[in-house]
């Protein structure tokens, strides 16, 4: 008789289920324990770390196109020369507010290209310095070549000031060509000589601007993006110069590895 009681008085305390908090203990509590408990939270650990390094590399675009109603938006970036489609997004609906994501490594150049089933490629592309985490950008569908305002991004901030800084000898330049190409149409060997000599001018003038602006932000994925793509037929000497000027970081983003080998490429 002694032994069927004992029997009971062990096993109903087991079975019993007061509370829902009561059973989760019951059941987990023997697996975290020992070195279960040590290979549970480094495998914790390292699940985590995967997903924030996953967020970390991805730059969301939160854009707003005030006045599109329809059509079609693509995120793009120039790879190998080539000009690609990173995300996209019908519009087909009052909702002017969208996000394009990608995954980023180091600061770049991307495009945002507005179809709008007019049959005109290059009239809508937004150009933009994008980097990792959240960037804002708004305009509107009647300016998006004249009004466009991008938050949260650094990089874009040094891309937009270098664009005032060498904007007025661009227009110098194109206007310069413009005499050339007439010139060459009438065959006037003089107003030839004396357009190709000007545009030089202002070319080696650019070089020495954009130097001078690659010096003064040369922690900046911009500086090397101007001697990789803004100049990369300057004389190797200039080139030069923007490379052994960079820091260390900007040495390894995108453009820097690009001005590298270009730098290369022309001293063999």
């Amino acid at each position: 008789m002694g032994y069927r009681p004992t029997i009971k008085i062990l096993y109903l305390p087991i079975q019993k289920k007061t509370s829902l908090f009561e059973e989760n203990i019951n059941l987990k509590f023997p697996i975290f324990t020992g070195s279960n408990m040590k290979k549970i939270i480094i495998l914790s650990v390292l699940i985590f770390s995967i997903i924030s390094c996953t967020k970390e590399n991805e730059m969301r675009v939160h854009t707003t196109i005030t006045g599109l109603q329809k059509g079609t938006v693509y995120l793009q970036k120039i790879q190998d020369t080539v000009l690609i489609t990173l995300d996209s997004l019908v519009i087909d609906g009052k909702d002017e507010t969208f996000t394009l994501t990608t995954e980023i490594d180091t600061p770049e150049l991307f495009y945002i290209y507005i179809d709008k089933l007019d049959g005109i490629k290059y009239n809508d592309r937004i150009t933009f310095f994008g980097e990792k985490g959240d960037i804002t950008l708004n305009t509107h569908l009647n300016k998006v070549n004249s009004n466009i305002v991008v938050t949260g991004s650094k990089s874009n901030i040094i891309y937009e000031n270098y664009k005032k800084t060498i904007k007025s000898i661009n227009t110098q330049l194109s206007q310069e060509n413009i005499r050339l190409i007439q010139a060459q149409m009438d065959q006037n060997e003089e107003n030839i000589v004396a357009a190709d000599k000007k545009a030089a001018q202002l070319m080696r003038a650019k070089y020495l601007r954009a130097i001078q602006f690659a010096f003064s932000y040369k922690r900046s994925a911009v500086a090397a993006y101007i001697g990789a793509r803004e100049i990369p037929e300057a004389q190797t000497k200039y080139l030069d110069s923007i490379y052994n000027g960079l820091s260390k970081k900007a040495k390894k983003t995108i453009y820097g590895v690009e001005l590298a080998n270009l730098i290369t490429e022309r001293k063999k």
